[in-house]
C-alpha cells in the first residue's frame, strides 16, 4: 500500500531521528565508495539507487570542501590582511556542506522523500520527483553557465571547472532521486495526507485524496 503524505510541524522526534544518524553518515564520509565503486557510480543503471545517491552525496560534500578551499585561496591572494576571517569563513562553508549533505541523504534515503523548511517538513515519495527534476535542470543550466566563464588566467579557469564538476554530480543526484521515485510507484499524488505536530503526534485523521 502506498504511504500517505505526512506534514510535520515542530516535530522534535523527527529532528532527533536525524541527529541519531550522524555517526552513521560520518562513517560514509570517512569511507566513501564502499557500497558503490567509482567505476559503477557513473553508470545510468544501478542495482541500488539509494546507495548510489548516498555516494554521490558524499562526493558532493567533498566537492563543496574543494570549492571552499579554492574560495579561501582566492580571497587570501586578493586580500591577505584578513586571514582569521578567511579561516572562519572556510570552516563555516565546510560545516554547511556537511549539514546539507547529511540532510539530503536523510531526506531521500531514510525518509523516502522529505522536503524540510526550518520548522516544517513534508514527507512523501513525490518529493523525490520534485527534487530530482529540479536538481537535473539546475545542473544543466549551471554546466552551461560554467562553459561561458572558461578562459583567462589559470586561477580564473579553476572556478568554472569546479562548477562544471559540481553540476555533473548534481545531475546524477537528481537522476537517483527520479529513479527512487519510480521504485516507489511513480506516484504524483499520495493516497492520503497526515499532519503531525510536536513529538510526532498525529493531528486529526488521515485524509484521502
Amino acid at each position: 500500500m502506498s504511504a500517505p503524505c505526512v506534514f510535520h510541524c515542530l516535530n522534535t522526534r523527527l529532528a532527533n531521528e536525524w541527529l541519531q544518524t550522524c555517526r552513521e553518515y560520518l562513517g560514509y564520509v570517512r569511507r566513501p565508495f564502499q557500497s558503490v565503486p567509482v567505476s559503477q557510480l557513473w553508470k545510468c543503471r544501478q542495482s541500488n539507487w539509494a546507495d548510489a545517491f548516498k555516494e554521490w552525496g558524499v562526493l558532493q560534500f567533498y566537492m563543496g570542501v574543494v570549492t571552499a578551499i579554492l574560495m579561501a585561496a582566492i580571497i587570501t591572494l586578493e586580500d591577505g590582511s584578513n586571514v582569521v576571517g578567511v579561516v572562519i569563513d572556510l570552516v563555516v562553508r565546510i560545516a554547511v556542506c556537511y549539514i546539507l549533505a547529511h540532510l539530503s541523504w536523510f531526506a531521500v534515503v531514510c525518509k523516502n522523500g522529505c522536503f524540510c523548511c526550518v520548522v516544517a517538513c513534508c514527507e512523501c515519495p513525490p518529493v523525490l520527483l520534485l527534487w530530482g527534476v529540479l536538481s537535473m535542470v539546475w545542473a544543466f543550466l549551471g554546466f552551461l553557465d560554467s562553459l561561458t566563464h572558461l578562459g583567462g588566467c589559470s586561477l580564473c579557469i579553476a572556478g568554472p571547472i569546479v562548477q562544471a564538476v559540481y553540476c555533473i554530480i548534481l545531475f546524477y543526484m537528481g537522476l537517483c532521486c527520479v529513479m527512487l521515485w519510480v521504485q516507489h510507484g511513480s506516484e504524483i499524488l499520495p493516497p492520503a495526507f497526515q499532519a503531525r505536530g510536536p513529538h510526532g503526534k498525529t493531528v486529526g485523521s488521515a485524509q484521502g485524496v
